[in-house]
């Protein structure tokens, strides 16, 4: 019985942790928010452009499956690089905050530097 408990608890635990991280952002990608699916190649990146709007704030979440260090980079017109901070405890979660003070394409590099190919889902507000 005692086991029961435990493992309940224990799942309890990881669905809120993964609720928190999956939760969608408000407003700012021009179109609505986004969330997509991919595969990123064990030592390779992949990029998405997606387009925020001014004056509103450009929020991606990036949670892949656990095989793999993954890194969130997102890159303006201006050339400015924004790095995603982790949520902790994890190795493949990542978010990044932006105050878009000018609407148009950010770029995204969903990057990872494992061995192993992660599947991630990238959300956007």
């Amino acid at each position: 019985m005692r086991r029961c408990i435990q493992g309940l608890g224990f799942a309890l635990i990881i669905a809120a942790v993964l609720a928190l991280a999956t939760a969608p952002a408000d407003g700012g990608r021009i179109g609505g928010p986004l969330t997509t699916k991919g595969t990123a190649p064990a030592g390779l990146s992949v990029y998405y452009d997606i387009p925020f709007v001014a004056g509103q704030p450009a929020v991606i979440n990036l949670v892949g499956n656990g095989t793999a260090i993954m890194h969130l980079i997102v890159y303006d017109y201006d050339g400015n690089t924004f790095i995603g901070t982790g949520v902790p405890g994890t190795f493949d979660r990542r978010t990044v905050t932006i105050n878009v003070v000018r609407s148009g394409n950010f770029r995204v590099e969903v990057r990872n530097i494992g061995v192993l190919d992660d599947a991630f889902t990238l959300t956007t507000n």
